[in-house]
């Protein structure tokens, strides 16, 4: 197979990394292709930050920053938004918090004031602080209300013992509902700095220039404090886990998580190729057997999401008509230790590569797409892993494949967590909804 090159529109040397006195790192990319210009704002803390018992503070503060600051008051962000014919969100994960805005090239800077000032001046009125807990209960509740949701917030907690990867992105239901204020303001004094913050900036503008605007919006905000390090570890599993949940589906469904390293661990490309091998597309070896053969399951997926601590690596599978999980299973094992006893082709191996290189390319098309890959990366681990990510990823050999199989996806390394009827009823369309 011939080397995998990243086109220059990914490469590095055309990201400009700056770092202001305050500690705030800005990655600025031009791309002049079209008029629009993206301003996303990273903050290294998500759930993997939060202690025990407060869980859900990194997503409910990225709802307060939306409930108006002293300056921007409540609604006026999206009605400045909306004005200026832009658009804006925010997401939350484990392991950071982010915020974007998507603006016509000739009136963005609107968004650097905006977001300068949200870093110091966020509004926690009580009353509205109240009103948007409920609005973050209710989408906790709807996330329980569908079986895969439930059935991965259990797995999660029984996979990690002690890493706070096993608690829910959202939080705990009983941790969020008797949050305070008080508490919030805390959790935002100690990790929405410029220090902790990473911005980005892509799209159709010249880089002196913005970073001029950029010191003059972030410059004057204090640095804070240093946030502490990640002192927790993961023990190793030494013991297949398992678990039941019941739940009103009439659909038997499975979830197969395994301990894994970290992003650009020197194993994890193997295991990103692996998860391709195994479920993309219907070519791959899990639908080829499950859905194709076996015609057992309506659905299969085989996941390895890069994350900043040692993650998991997701087998799920939606059993079909009277077909068993323990079936299921056993033709998800089977194919995993032919995986390991060396049982993958040079074809499958170039397919699996190709469609990853495909993916990275064709979906980093836009200015909001090139600023979540710089962002989440800078947050992950350094933007110098793109440079070198399709050639890292096209050195994975088939023995490689087949040793990342066997080393971590074995019985002693797995959780298994099956969804089964609780004797309720449920309507095939409930049932559509509810996935």
């Amino acid at each position: 197979m011939s080397s995998l090159e990243i086109p220059s529109a990914f490469a590095t040397e055309d990201v400009r990394r700056t770092v202001l006195d305050n500690g705030l790192v800005v990655l600025t990319k031009e791309v002049h292709t079209s008029p629009i210009v993206t301003s996303m704002i990273w903050y290294r803390v998500g759930s993997r930050n939060e202690e025990l018992g407060q869980t859900g503070k990194s997503h409910f503060l990225e709802h307060m920053l939306f409930k108006g600051t002293e300056r921007f008051k409540k609604g006026q962000i999206d009605l400045i938004t909306l004005k200026n014919g832009g658009g804006n969100n925010a997401f939350t994960s484990h392991d950071f918090t982010a915020y974007y805005f998507n603006f016509a090239s000739d009136r963005w800077d609107i968004a650097l004031e905006i977001e300068a000032d949200r870093m110091v001046s966020c509004s926690f009125d009580p009353e509205e602080f109240e009103a948007e807990k409920k609005v973050v209960i209710e989408e906790l509740k709807t996330g329980l209300d569908s079986p895969w949701g439930l059935l991965l917030q259990e797995e999660e907690a029984v996979a990690f013992k002690v890493h706070p990867y096993r608690n829910p992105i959202v939080g705990w239901l009983q941790d969020v509902e008797r949050a305070t204020v008080e508490e919030q303001q805390a959790y935002y004094r100690r990790y929405y700095h410029p220090n902790n913050a990473i911005l980005v900036l892509t799209g159709d503008f010249e880089s002196d220039q913005v970073l001029a605007k950029v010191a003059r919006a972030f410059g004057s905000i204090p640095a804070g404090p240093a946030v502490p390090s990640m002192l927790l570890q993961e023990p190793s599993q030494r013991g297949e886990r398992r678990l039941i949940v019941r739940w009103r589906s009439k659909v038997p469904r499975l979830a197969i998580a395994y301990h894994t390293p970290q992003i650009a661990q020197p194993d994890s490309y193997a295991l990103q190729v692996l998860a391709v091998i195994l479920s993309e597309g219907k070519a791959s070896r899990l639908y080829q057997l499950l859905v194709e053969r076996e015609q057992s399951v309506t659905f299969v997926s085989a996941e390895y999401g890069e994350a900043k601590d040692p993650t998991l690596f997701h087998i799920r599978a939606e059993a079909r008509g009277d077909h068993s999980i323990e079936e299921i299973e056993r033709g998800i094992y089977g194919e995993l230790d032919r995986i390991a006893d060396g049982g993958v082709t040079q074809h499958e191996l170039d397919r699996a590569k190709h469609q990853i290189e495909a993916h990275f390319i064709l979906s980093r098309e836009r200015t909001l797409d090139q600023a979540i890959l710089l962002g989440q990366v800078e947050a992950l681990f350094g933007i110098d892993y793109i440079d070198s990510y399709l050639q890292k990823l096209n050195t994975v050999t088939a023995a490689d494949l087949a040793d990342v199989s066997s080393r971590y996806l074995n019985e002693d390394n797995r959780t298994v967590a099956c969804l089964e009827s609780d004797g309720s009823e449920q309507t095939e369309e409930e049932e559509s909804e509810a996935d």
